[in-house]
C-alpha cells in the first residue's frame, strides 16, 4: 500500500497556451514517480508523433494526428473533471464534502480548467450551467481566455457574481460602443442602466457607489448613445434618500437643512458643469430638474436656464424657417380672429360675443406637437413662474436677437415674441409697457384685462400675473411633455416693497387709454377691417366687464363725441344703477338708526331720569373747601335748560343734548347724530361729535 505524504509541487497546465496555476495539491506517495515526464499534453503528443519528412511539426499527417490526440486529450480531461464535479455535489448533498483549504485549492483547479475547456470548445451552454452552480473558479485565470473566445456574457456574470462593478460596466461600454459583440447581450444599454439603478436603490450603498453611477451617467449621456437614460441615472442618483440627507420631501413640499444645502448645490454646480461639457441639451434638462424638483434658488442657475430657453427658441426660429413662419401665421391668425370677433358683435346694441381665448392658450391647442412648440410654452411657464432671473438681460436678449454676426437684425422676432416680453415687462413693473404689447402687438384683450384686475399686493408689479397661474397649470396640463410643470411655484427670494402696487382701476383706465391709442399698430395685420369699429367694440366690452372699477364721469370725457350711444348705453346704465343703489342704502340705515334711536330713548328715559348724576368740580383757588371737605354740586338732568343754554343742534332731544353737554366741551359741540342698537338685553347710546365720541350702556 502506498503511504499518503504530501508533497507540494506546481504542475503545468494540462493544455498548451494556458498558464500554471500556483495552488499546491496533495498527492500519494509513489504517485509522482510514475507521473510521465513531459511538462504538458502537447510535449507528449510530439513524442509520441512519428518521424516524417520533413519533419512531425510540418508534414500533413502528423499535424492533423496531433489535432486530433489534442481534442482526444481535452475530451479526457473535460470527462475526468466532470466526474470530479459530480463526485463533490454529490458529497456537499450528502453532508460529507470537505471545505479544508486544500480541498477548495483543489475544487479551484478543476472548476477554472472546466471554465477554459467550455470556453475553447464553445460548449457555451455547459459554461452557462456551470455558472449558475456553486463553484470556486479563479476569475484572472480565465478572464482572458473567455475574452479570446468572444464569451463576454459569461464573463459579465462572473464579475457581477465577484462584485467587479468597475470592470463589469467597462464590458458593456464597450458592448455599447460596438468595439465587442455577443449575441447572448441584446440590450448592453438596458443592462447597465438596471444594473446601475440597483446599486443606487441598495440599503447599504456607500458614496462610492453614488459617484460610480454619477460617472457612467455622465458617459451615457454622450449625444452619441442614450442621453435619456443617462439623465435618469443621475437624477436618481440625486434624489434618492442617501444623498438627499438633509432633506425630506412632504406632499411635494421639501423641508430643508441649511447645513447640507450649500454642499448639495455645489455638487448640483459641479455635475451641471460635467453634463454641460457632454452635452448641452442634456445640460438644459437637468436644470429644468434642479429648478422644478429640487426647488433650487441658486440665481446663477436660473438665469442660465432663462438664458438657455431663449437660446433655444431663437435658434428653433432661426435655424428653421418654417417655424418662424407657422408662428407668425399663428399670431396673425390671433389677431385677425379677435378683430373679426369684436367687429361681429358691433352690430348689436349689447355686446354678447363670447370671450376669446387667450393667446397662450390658442397656441398650444392649435398648434402641432413639436420640439419648439414644447420649447415656446415651457419658456413661458419659466418666465412667469420664476423671479429669480435677471429681466433686463434677458429682454435685452430678445431684442438683439440676430441672424449672423454680419446681419444685426435688433427687434426682428419682436413682435413675435410680445408674450415673452409682455411677461418680462410686468416683472420690470412697466404696465403700460405690458399693456401695449398685449393689446397692440398681440391682441390679446383677455389677457390685458386679467392683467389689470388680477392681484393687488406687494412689490414693483402688485403681484400681477400676464399668465396666471391655473391658466398655466391647465397648459401643462393638457400639453406632452410638460407635465412637471403642473403645480410649479417658485419662490422668490426678492424684498418685496411694503408699498402696494398699483390699483385696478387705474390699471384700466390706463388700458382704455390703450384701446383709445389703437389705430398704425392694428393695420399692419388687418386692412379689410374697419379699425375704428374695432375699437369701439374693444372699449365696450371692457366697461361692460370691468365698469364697477371706472368713473362714469371719467370715461365720458375720454370717449369721443362721435361713438354711438348704444355702445355706451349698458355701461352707462349700470353705473347709474349702483350710484342711486348705494344712495338710496345709505339713505335706508339713516331713517333705521334714526328709528332704533327713539326706540331706546322712549325705553331709557325713565331709567336715566331715577339715576340721575352727580359731578365733582374743583373750584379755583379752593374757595369752596372747607373744612377739608369738597362740595358736591349734584346735576338732575331733570332741571329745564335755562334761557342762556344753547338750543339743542341738529333737532336732538332735550335728553341727548343735557347727556352730550355733561361730557363735551364747547368746542366739541358743534353737532352730531345718535346711533344705538340693542346688544345682549342692554341699550346702548353713541353720540357722535366731530371730536366727541361717548357711549352709555345699560
Amino acid at each position: 500500500m502506498f503511504q499518503r505524504n504530501i508533497i507540494r509541487r506546481r504542475r503545468e497546465t494540462p493544455l498548451r497556451g494556458w498558464s500554471r496555476p500556483a495552488c499546491p495539491f496533495d498527492m500519494f506517495a509513489g504517485v509522482a514517480e510514475h507521473m510521465p515526464p513531459e511538462s504538458s499534453v502537447e510535449e507528449i503528443i510530439r513524442n509520441y508523433s512519428p518521424h516524417l519528412s520533413p519533419n512531425t511539426r510540418e508534414a500533413p499527417s502528423t499535424s492533423e494526428l496531433r489535432k486530433i490526440l489534442l481534442i482526444a486529450a481535452e475530451d479526457m480531461l473535460e470527462a475526468y473533471l466532470r466526474k470530479c464535479r459530480t463526485r463533490r455535489i454529490l458529497e456537499n448533498q450528502s453532508g460529507g464534502g470537505s471545505t479544508s483549504p486544500n480541498r477548495q485549492d483543489e475544487y479551484a483547479v478543476v472548476d477554472t480548467v472546466l471554465v477554459k475547456l467550455f470556453a475553447r470548445s464553445e460548449k457555451t451552454k455547459d459554461l452557462y450551467a456551470l455558472l449558475q452552480e456553486p463553484h470556486y473558479i479563479v476569475l484572472p485565470e480565465v478572464e482572458t481566455m473567455l475574452v479570446e473566445n468572444g464569451q463576454y456574457n459569461a464573463l459579465c456574470e462572473l464579475h457581477r457574481q465577484m462584485g467587479s462593478h468597475d470592470k463589469l460596466l467597462e464590458i458593456w461600454a464597450k458592448l455599447i460602443d460596438g468595439e465587442w459583440s455577443d449575441e447572448d447581450i441584446s440590450d448592453p444599454v438596458g443592462a447597465m442602466v438596471v444594473y446601475l439603478h440597483n446599486l443606487n436603490e441598495r440599503p447599504d450603498k456607500s458614496a462610492t457607489y453614488t459617484q460610480l453611477t454619477q460617472k457612467w451617467a455622465l458617459w451615457l449621456m454622450h449625444e452619441k448613445r442614450v442621453p435619456k437614460e443617462g439623465l435618469k441615472l443621475l437624477i436618481s442618483s440625486r434624489s434618492s434618500p442617501t444623498r438627499t440627507s438633509g432633506r425630506r420631501h412632504q406632499n411635494n413640499k421639501s423641508i430643508s437643512n441649511p447645513d447640507s444645502d450649500a454642499n448639495l448645490d455645489a455638487e448640483d454646480k459641479n455635475l451641471l458643469f460635467g453634463i454641460r461639457e457632454i452635452n448641452p441639451t442634456a445640460a438644459l434638462q437637468y436644470m429644468e430638474y434642479l429648478i422644478l424638483q429640487r426647488g433650487s434658488k441658486a440665481r446663477d442657475i436660473h438665469m442660465e436656464y432663462a438664458t438657455a430657453c431663449i437660446d433655444e427658441l431663437m435658434g428653433y426660429l432661426q435655424g428653421e424657417e418654417g417655424i418662424e413662419k407657422l408662428w407668425r401665421a399663428k399670431a396673425s391668425s390671433y389677431f385677425s380672429s379677435s378683430s373679426s370677433l369684436s367687429s361681429s358683435s358691433s352690430t348689436s346694441p349689447a355686446v354678447t360675443s363670447s370671450t376669446p381665448l387667450p393667446f397662450i392658450s390658442y397656441f398650444a391647442s392649435t398648434t402641432p406637437d413639436s420640439p419648439s412648440k414644447r420649447a415656446r410654452l415651457k419658456t413661458l411657464l419659466f418666465l412667469q413662474a420664476s423671479g429669480l432671473y435677471d429681466v433686463s438681460v434677458v429682454k435685452e436678449r430678445i431684442l438683439s436677437a440676430s441672424d449672423g454676426p454680419s446681419k444685426p437684425t435688433k427687434g426682428k422676432h419682436k413682435p413675435l415674441l410680445s408674450l415673452e416680453l409682455a411677461v418680462l415687462e410686468s416683472k420690470l413693473g412697466n404696465h403700460r409697457a405690458v399693456l401695449e404689447c398685449l393689446v397692440r402687438e398681440v391682441g390679446d384683450g383677455v389677457s390685458a384685462e386679467a392683467y389689470c384686475t388680477g392681484n393687488n399686493g406687494p412689490g414693483s408689479n402688485g403681484g400681477r400675473q400676464v399668465i396666471p397661474t391655473r391658466l398655466c397649470r391647465s397648459i401643462a396640463e393638457n400639453t406632452e411633455g410638460l407635465g412637471n410643470w403642473k403645480s410649479v411655484v417658485i419662490a422668490t427670494t426678492k424684498e418685496a416693497s411694503e408699498e402696494k402696487g398699483v390699483a385696478n382701476g387705474t390699471l384700466l383706465r390706463m388700458l382704455l387709454e390703450v384701446y383709445m391709442s389703437i389705430g398704425d399698430a392694428e393695420k399692419q395685420h388687418s386692412s379689410r377691417i374697419d379699425q375704428e369699429q374695432v375699437q369701439q367694440v374693444q372699449v365696450a366690452r371692457l366697461l361692460n366687464s370691468q365698469g364697477v372699477h371706472l368713473d362714469v364721469c371719467d370715461v365720458i370725457q375720454t370717449l369721443p363725441s362721435s361713438w354711438p350711444l348704444h355702445l355706451l348705453s349698458s355701461f352707462i346704465t349700470r353705473s347709474c344703477r349702483r350710484t342711486l343703489h348705494t344712495s338710496h342704502e345709505g339713505q335706508i340705515l339713516k331713517m333705521v338708526s334714526l328709528a332704533e334711536n327713539w326706540d331706546v330713548k322712549e325705553r331709557t328715559w325713565s331709567v336715566l331720569r331715577e339715576e340721575g348724576f352727580v359731578v365733582e368740580e374743583a373750584t379755583d383757588g379752593g374757595d369752596d373747601i372747607k373744612g377739608g371737605e369738597v362740595e358736591n354740586i349734584v346735576l338732575n338732568e331733570k332741571i329745564a335748560l335755562s334761557p342762556s343754554d344753547p338750543p339743542p343742534v341738529d333737532g336732538l332731544n332735550k335728553f341727548s343734548y343735557e347727556l352730550a353737554s355733561a361730557y363735551c366741551t364747547d368746542e366739541d359741540f358743534e353737532g352730531g347724530i345718535v346711533m344705538s342698537r340693542g346688544k345682549e338685553g342692554r341699550s346702548e347710546i353713541v353720540i357722535l361729535y366731530h371730536s366727541c365720541n361717548f357711549t352709555y350702556l345699560q
